[in-house]
């Protein structure tokens, strides 16, 4: 159990590890770092002979030094020797493979090519360098093993044991809790970063958990200029578990019709619903600056109402 001001949260064991995947994808830049990106691309490692095996993931680190490593995500309950001995036995064979190398390398480039903001981004940071000819340099450099897992085992332990003579492993523990009485829409990550933030020195005190709004209550907007201009519009942190997890969609009834949207959270934790909203927008030509708006709850976490306050 985790007591944090009285409140009780009890320890959520993912029911599948491609929920964990899913949860560990999207603190990837807590996990290994602001600078590190994440590459969900299950793109197999082979040997010469083509024996192989695919990791859960890549990631890519453009840091002052940057590096690469190989992820695995894997629940406690699995048999992890007979799982993870084998697999990096493969992983390491396969990354000496000069094709499996120019195959991770296309399989990245291809990604980041695909989204033009994360090519933009990646610009920045590998400045004058062709970005074909830095990810070939960086993959020809051997990667570190990160394993992702929901409670560190004494099996664990041996395992790394075994793995860390072949491949620099480290391992990220990543304990999620659940507020009693509430579930999964109120909840907290424990974890210890890979790369502590550039921007903190020491560690931050816990963060207070967030109290969940009676669900027959309300949210209240206050329009911004960026609302009037992007038609999207954002809630102050204490409105959190008023709404449904990140990116899982719900309805919003509106006076222009009923629309499908989501919500999406930054990392302070403040609420931004911005799809599909343009055509409520746009019929209220009048909105402006400071104009207030409520979301009423009609089913909670399924249906909402939006109208001017």
């Amino acid at each position: 159990m985790l007591l944090i001001d009285g409140v009780k949260y009890g320890v959520w064991t993912p029911p599948s590890e491609d929920e964990f995947e899913r949860i560990a994808k999207e603190h990837a830049q807590d996990i290994f770092g602001e600078n590190a990106r994440y590459f969900d691309l299950k793109q197999k490692l082979k040997t010469g002979a083509g024996i192989g095996s695919i990791p859960d993931a890549y990631v890519v680190a453009f840091d002052n030094a940057p590096c690469w490593y190989i992820v695995e995500v894997e629940l406690a309950t699995h048999p992890l020797y007979e799982h993870i001995v084998p697999q990096i036995t493969k992983f390491v064979n396969g990354i000496q493979n000069p094709r499996s190398q120019n195959e991770i390398v296309n399989a990245i480039d291809d990604e980041v090519a695909d989204n033009s903001v994360l090519a933009a981004w990646v610009k920045t940071k590998i400045e004058q360098t062709e970005r074909h000819k830095f990810l070939a340099n960086l993959i020809a450099i051997k990667p570190k093993l990160v394993v992702v897992i929901n409670e560190v085992t004494e099996e664990l332990r041996e395992v790394c044991d075994i793995v860390s003579k072949s491949l620099q492993t480290k391992v990220v523990e990543l304990r999620t809790f659940t507020r009693q009485g509430i579930g999964l829409a109120v909840h907290a990550h424990l974890f210890e970063p890979l790369i502590e933030p550039s921007h903190i020195k020491a560690k931050p005190p816990p963060p207070s958990p967030i109290v969940p709004l009676p669900l027959s209550d309300w949210a209240e907007v206050t329009l911004h200029p960026s609302h009037l201009e992007k038609h999207w519009f954002s809630f102050k942190q204490k409105y959190s578990a008023f709404f449904p997890n990140f990116k899982e969609p719900f309805e919003i009834a509106t006076d222009a019709g009923v629309f499908e949207t989501y919500i999406w959270r930054d990392k302070s934790g403040i609420c931004w619903m911005y799809k599909n909203l343009a055509g409520w927008f746009e019929k209220h030509s009048e909105l402006k600056v400071g104009d207030k708006l409520v979301i009423e709850v009609i089913e909670p976490m399924k249906k909402y109402r939006l109208r001017k306050a």
